[in-house]
C-alpha cells in the first residue's frame, strides 16, 4: 500500500501467542526451516509438529499477515554505511498537493530511500535513506532541497550510528513483563 491508496476496512485478524512467536522467529531469520522453528519453539516450551508449523505459516501467509520474506544485510559490507534520518516541515504553496505527490514519487522510486512517511505534530515528514558515502548523501540532499524547496519550511538531516536494527511483535503483557524486569534490574 502506498500513501496515495485509501485505507480500506480489514477483517479482524486474531493471532495467538504461538503465532506471535513464529512471526518473531521469522522476523529474526526468515530462512529458518520449519524444523528449526519447531526446535526453537520446543526450547521455549511450545511443542508442535513440523506439519503443524507448516500449516500455521501457510495460514499466516494466506491471511496476509506474512507478505513476503527478505534478507537483512550488513550495510558496511555492501558499501552502504551512511544511514541518514531526514525530517521535513512543509510550507503550503498553492500547488502543495501536486508538489507533495511529486516528492512521494521521487522517494518511492529512489533506490536509497528505505522509509518515508507523513507524520503528525511538529514534523510533517520523516525519511530513512542509505548511501555509499558522505559525498553521495550530500549530493542527494542538495538536489532534494533544490527540487522540493518550494514546499519545505524546515529540513534537517542526521547521520545515524545504528545500535539496533530490527523489531519484534509484542503485546501488552510482553511490554509489561519487559518493563517489570527492567525495573527489577535497575532496582526501581
Amino acid at each position: 500500500m502506498t500513501m496515495a491508496e485509501p485505507i480500506t476496512a480489514q477483517k479482524e485478524i486474531t493471532l495467538d501467542a504461538i503465532d506471535r512467536q513464529i512471526l518473531n522467529l521469522l522476523i529474526a531469520n526468515a530462512r529458518d526451516s520449519t524444523r528449526t522453528i519447531v526446535k526453537k519453539l520446543a526450547g521455549m516450551g511450545i511443542k508442535m509438529s513440523e506439519r503443524g508449523m507448516g500449516k500455521r505459516i501457510a495460514r499466516l501467509e494466506k491471511m496476509g499477515v506474512i507478505h513476503g520474506y527478505t534478507a537483512m544485510v550488513d550495510l558496511k559490507q555492501v558499501n552502504m554505511p551512511i544511514l541518514r534520518l531526514v525530517t521535513v516541515k512543509f510550507t503550503s504553496p498553492k500547488d502543495f498537493v501536486e508538489r507533495l505527490e511529486n516528492m512521494k514519487e521521487y522517494l518511492t522510486n529512489s533506490p536509497f530511500c528505505d522509509f518515508s512517511a507523513r507524520t503528525n505534530g511538529n514534523i510533517d515528514w520523516i525519511e530513512m535513506k542509505f548511501f555509499n558515502n558522505h559525498e553521495q548523501a550530500q549530493q542527494e540532499e542538495d538536489m532534494y532541497r533544490a527540487w522540493f524547496g518550494d514546499i519545505i519550511e524546515d529540513y534537517r538531516s542526521y547521520d545515524l550510528d545504528i545500535h539496533k536494527m530490527g523489531w519484534q511483535l509484542f503485546d501488552e503483557d510482553d511490554f509489561n513483563r519487559f518493563m517489570q524486569n527492567t525495573f527489577k534490574k535497575q532496582n526501581v
